[in-house]
This record gives structure tokens, C-alpha cells and sequence, in this order.
């Protein structure tokens, strides 16, 4: 399968892309509040996070998530302790990651 292309809504503005689907079993995401969504529905998702040269820092989901997001864009309810909890865990993976990065550039 190919990838999500990003929408721009102005020719000036760069939008990044959420999601990029690498094949039906593994795909990219950005959007950390999205990641948090996801695994407060399905906590057995797994997920790494990845780093490009530039320091951005996305997550590669490996498992279908289809039908999370689907459970996420009909409107079903999840618990708000949990996603804060998941949103917290992802946002510390990115912290770590982009430290790591600027202690490596600065020498």
C-alpha cells in the first residue's frame, strides 16, 4: 500500500503528514494525540519511535490499526485517565529522543 500524501490548504503552508501506511501491517504516524488515541483503545499495539536527520520524531505501529481508527472517528468513548496516561508516555519517548539528538549535534 502507498502513502498518505499531506493536504496543503494554502500553496504557503506546509501540512505534515499524520499518517504514512508502509504496508497493511506497519504504518507511520506523527500525530502523538493520534498514537495516544489508538493505544488507549487497543493497548496491545505496539510502537517505536523513529528519528529522521532533522530531529522530527515519528512512531512506527506495527499491527492493523484500521479499525482503532475507526472506533476513534465514530465518537467511542475510552478512558481519559488512560489517553493522558499514553499521551504522557509518548510525549517523554519524543523528549528522550530529541535530547539524545541535540547532545549529538552540539559536539
Amino acid at each position: 500500500m502507498g502513502t498518505i500524501e499531506p493536504v496543503e490548504k494554502h500553496a504557503q503552508s506546509k501540512r505534515f503528514t499524520a499518517i504514512t501506511i508502509k504496508d497493511q501491517e506497519t504504518s507511520i504516524i506523527e500525530d502523538t494525540y493520534l498514537l495516544a488515541a489508538l493505544v488507549t483503545f487497543d493497548p496491545t499495539i505496539k510502537y517505536s519511535p523513529l528519528q529522521d536527520p532533522s530531529g522530527k520524531v515519528s512512531f512506527e505501529v506495527h499491527g492493523k490499526i484500521a479499525d482503532k481508527m475507526g472506533q476513534l472517528y465514530a465518537g467511542d468513548s475510552a478512558s481519559l485517565k488512560t489517553y493522558i496516561s499514553n499521551l504522557k508516555s509518548l510525549r517523554s519517548a519524543i523528549f528522550a529522543l530529541r535530547s539524545t539528538y541535540q547532545r549529538r549535534n552540539n559536539f
